[in-house]
């Protein structure tokens, strides 16, 4: 139970930093297989005891992280934005040593679909991004099903794709004074995102796992590529191994 509410805290504050995916942090912890089937079984209204166990701890660390730490987050980043990075790049390397596990990286088949993924991955993340300043309630609701969708995704960051479309600013600072009128639209698109990419998500890791893992790792190391923070200041490098580091604690910690 403290470990998912720890979990939880921790994918909850990811997911307010730009450029760092949910998702990851998720896959960092050994326990993204998990998470997604108890989501899964949630849409499906069978709320069992494992399930139970996993989502009620992990919702409530993510709601008090997103909430409770909205404006500290973004003072930090203000502030410190490489040193973050850094930071968060390290976590999402040192994942990649829990990932790795799960696929026989002897197959050259499975090489061969990391190195396409990734490519494919790093060309989308460098899309140019958007000027917009359109806030109705249907883009806010659009971003919000594209948000969580890459939200769930590791790799890809959900605040990335609002940072991209124009909204981030405003939904960071809607969750900080509770502005409603930006807040329901964007938790409806959350909602209706996550339940799609999910069910889709739950499909394939059942059918073809390996396949998926591949996936999984070229997100992660595309992801950890874009948000690598390219800078003369040699100390921030030093936050990369710590969060190599952490990423590594992390994997030991919660697949005890």
């Amino acid at each position: 139970m403290i470990k998912n509410f720890i979990l939880g805290f921790l994918i909850g504050i990811s997911n307010l930093v730009p450029g760092v995916s949910g998702g990851t942090i998720a896959v960092i912890s050994g326990k993204y297989d998990e998470i997604i089937s108890s989501v899964s079984n949630y849409f499906s209204f069978k709320f069992d005891k494992k399930s139970n166990s996993i989502l009620i701890p992990l919702a409530i660390g993510l709601i008090l992280a997103v909430f409770g730490f909205s404006k500290v987050i973004i003072i930090l980043f203000d502030k410190f934005q490489f040193y973050m990075l850094a930071l968060f790049v390290g976590m999402i390397f040192g994942g990649l040593f829990f990932l790795l596990k799960k696929i026989n990286y002897k197959n050259i088949k499975n090489i061969s679909f990391i190195l396409l993924f990734t490519f494919i991955f790093i060309l989308l993340f460098n899309l140019p991004k958007s000027s917009t300043n359109n806030m109705n309630f249907f883009y806010l609701l659009f971003g919000g099903i594209i948000g969580s969708a890459t939200m769930v995704l590791p790799g890809i960051s959900g605040s990335s794709m609002l940072l991209i479309m124009g909204i981030y600013k405003p939904v960071i600072e809607a969750i900080g004074d509770f502005n409603f009128n930006i807040l329901i639209p964007v938790a409806l698109g959350i909602i209706i995102g996550i339940i799609f990419i999910i069910k889709i998500l739950e499909i394939l890791l059942k059918k073809c796992p390996e396949l998926m893992y591949c996936l999984l790792i070229s997100l992660t190391f595309a992801g950890g590529i874009k948000i690598f923070p390219l800078t003369n200041n040699l100390f921030v490098y030093l936050f990369v191994f710590v969060g190599v580091y952490l990423g590594y604690l992390m994997d030991k910690y919660f697949n005890k």
